[in-house]
Order: C-alpha cells, then sequence, then structure tokens
C-alpha cells in the first residue's frame, strides 16, 4: 500500500466515523431500538444500517450515485418515501408507547418486548437507505479520492473502510447505552422513552421535508 493511499483512507475512515457519530435517522433509530428493546435489537439495527450502506457505496462507486443527486425525480422520489417512513415510525413508536397499560409494564419481559431480528434490521436498513443525503454524502467524499483511473482494488478498500467504520460505531453505541448502569435505571422510562424518540422521528421527518 503507498503513502497516498494510507493516507486516503486514515482521511475517508475520519470522515466516515464523524457522520455516523453526527445525529441523524440512522442515529436516531440505533438509539430508540437500544433504549426501547435492547442491546440486542440495536446490534441488529446497526447491522440494517450497514447493509444500506452496501447499497449506497455499489452505486456511488460504479457511478449511478450522480446520476441520482443530479435528478430532481429520483432525488425526491427517494426523499420523500424517506420522510414517510420516519414519520411512520415516530408515530409507531408514539402510539405503541400509549396503548401499553400499566399492567402490562409491570409484567414487562425483554423477551416478550424485544424487537425481532429482522424488523430491527428491516427498520436499520431502511432508515439509511431512504435518506437521500446518503448519496450526496458519498459522492462529495469519494470524489475527492476516485477518479476514472483510479484502480478498483482502491475504489473497494475506501468503501470497506467506510462500511467498517459505521458498523463498529453503532455497535460499540449500542454496547454503552445499553450498558448495566444505564440500562438499569432506563427500564422504568422505557414509555416515556419511546414517545420521546418518536416525536424526535417525526419532528426530523418534518424537518427533512422542509430543507
Amino acid at each position: 500500500m503507498d503513502a497516498q493511499n494510507f493516507t486516503n483512507l486514515l482521511v475517508v475512515g475520519s470522515v466516515s466515523l464523524l457522520a455516523a457519530i453526527s445525529p441523524g435517522p440512522d442515529f436516531l433509530i440505533v438509539v430508540r431500538n437500544n433504549l426501547v428493546y435492547s442491546r440486542r435489537s440495536g446490534y441488529f439495527t446497526a447491522l440494517g444500517v450497514s447493509l444500506a450502506l452496501i447499497v449506497h457505496l455499489f452505486y456511488t462507486l460504479v457511478g449511478i450515485g450522480v446520476l441520482i443527486a443530479e435528478s430532481p425525480l429520483i432525488y425526491n422520489l427517494i426523499k420523500y418515501a424517506g420522510i414517510l417512513y420516519l414519520f411512520y415510525l415516530g408515530f409507531t413508536s408514539i402510539y405503541s408507547s400509549l396503548k401499553k397499560t400499566e399492567e402490562m409494564n409491570l409484567k414487562y419481559s425483554k423477551s416478550q418486548e424485544d424487537l425481532p431480528p429482522l424488523k430491527a434490521i428491516q427498520q436499520g436498513f431502511l432508515t439509511n437507505l431512504l435518506n437521500p443525503k446518503c448519496a450526496l454524502f458519498f459522492i462529495s467524499l469519494f470524489s475527492q479520492f476516485i477518479s476514472p483511473e483510479t484502480p478498483w482494488t482502491h475504489r473497494i478498500e475506501y468503501a470497506v473502510v467506510n462500511w467498517s467504520v459505521t458498523l463498529l460505531w453503532f455497535c460499540f453505541l449500542s454496547y454503552i447505552i445499553t450498558g448495566k448502569f444505564l440500562a438499569s435505571r432506563m427500564d422504568r422510562f422505557r414509555n416515556s422513552i419511546d414517545r420521546i424518540m418518536g416525536a424526535l422521528l417525526m419532528l426530523l421527518s418534518a424537518r427533512m421535508l422542509f430543507a
């Protein structure tokens, strides 16, 4: 590996980490599923986000991402689908928390309340996939390092670094916020957390609508 390519990988990894850390749809859905359900749900949600990243990385590296960014129709279709999905997640979070009775809360069991793995993966996958800003992010990032002459081995290395950093960050986040100290204090507030996170998802969808 030459020095320039190594430097590029460090830059891609650093920018990818900053993008993953910044609050957004992916961050909210991973945090919500960790706090409302369990660490396992958080891990599967993070896996869903990372699977959607593969789709974004693929079409960006082969050049289709430019078409999405420059086509108002395609961009808006993805944008409004993402807005509707975030609003749906937020609404269902609030609605489900309001339906739970005090008796159900007293009988709370993680095994009964946990998200099925496929459901968690689906939520993470769709939340990331339907975010059109991902296409713009990858185009702006990789256009700094990739030209028609860039070997495919280098392109794949950049993609793997971005994918790995994002997945590891969300898994680390899931581990931290579901630690014993925090989790033991969050159990009694799960319904409230669900409502708050649902409201944040709905507010984020409104922000995306008027952005």
